[in-house]
């Protein structure tokens, strides 16, 4: 793949990454964050600040990654211009909460750009009006105070959001309970245990609504720890 960085180390934009099939991200967003969870074996789960402003709504998406000093958005206005229907913008502000990085006007762009999410380690504002528009954004907390536009900052680099490491093209998959990042190296295999995971919750849906209230495996550990 040709090289399109931009720019120098600490200000640069990489224009590259590769984005899974639309049926493929449906799949995980049908799939959910707690049986993703289990797929990935309870890793990848972004902090339990970061969570959705309107919890009806869920995303899923392949991350476009954006780094920006603390109090800054110069690069999160960039990647809204660039990004590509179906983008999840996943945005690490290297731990700032005193400003905000993004409200009702930025979020309205993200929308008419048909971004999917915006996962936002970090601040917004205009909360009643993001709620509103049903903008699809999860972010850490809520504040009042801008901040600045003027950098350093990189857009599809590694970054850490929620403290989970996120690479750009990761699948990116939010909803009521958190955010989970699935590494695109592996998302045949997590999205299989996923599914699978369903499955076996649909079969002990069943087991419970028709009397079993406890698997025998319960009774099998306490009988092991003389319990019962």
């Amino acid at each position: 793949m040709e090289n399109k960085n931009k720019g120098k180390i600490g200000f640069r934009i990489n224009h590259d990454f590769e984005r899974l099939d639309k049926d493929i991200l449906e799949r995980f967003k049908k799939a959910g964050t707690c049986a993703l969870s289990d797929g990935l074996n309870k890793f990848n789960a972004m902090h339990h600040a970061i969570k959705p402003i309107d919890e009806m709504l869920a995303v899923a998406g392949c991350a476009l990654t954006v780094k920006m000093r603390p109090g800054d958005n110069l690069m999160l206005h960039k990647a809204i211009a660039m990004a590509k229907p179906g983008d999840v913008i996943v945005v690490d502000t290297c731990g700032c909460d005193s400003n905000c990085v993004m409200g009702d006007l930025m979020a309205t762009a993200a929308m008419e750009q048909g971004i999917s999410g915006l996962i936002i380690d970090g601040g917004v504002r205009d909360i009643l009006e993001l709620k509103q528009s049903k903008a699809p954004v999860f972010a850490k907390c809520v504040t009042p105070a801008v901040g600045d536009k003027d950098g350093p900052g990189e857009i599809n680099g590694l970054i850490a959001c929620g403290g989970v490491a996120v690479a750009p093209g990761d699948i990116i998959v939010g909803d009521a309970n958190g955010v989970i990042v699935v590494p695109k190296g592996q998302w045949e295999a997590v999205l299989e245990g996923a599914e699978a995971k369903l499955e076996k919750d649909r079969a002990r849906m069943a087991e419970i609504l028709s009397g079993v209230i406890a698997k025998k495996a319960i009774d099998d550990t306490l009988a092991k720890s003389g319990v019962i």
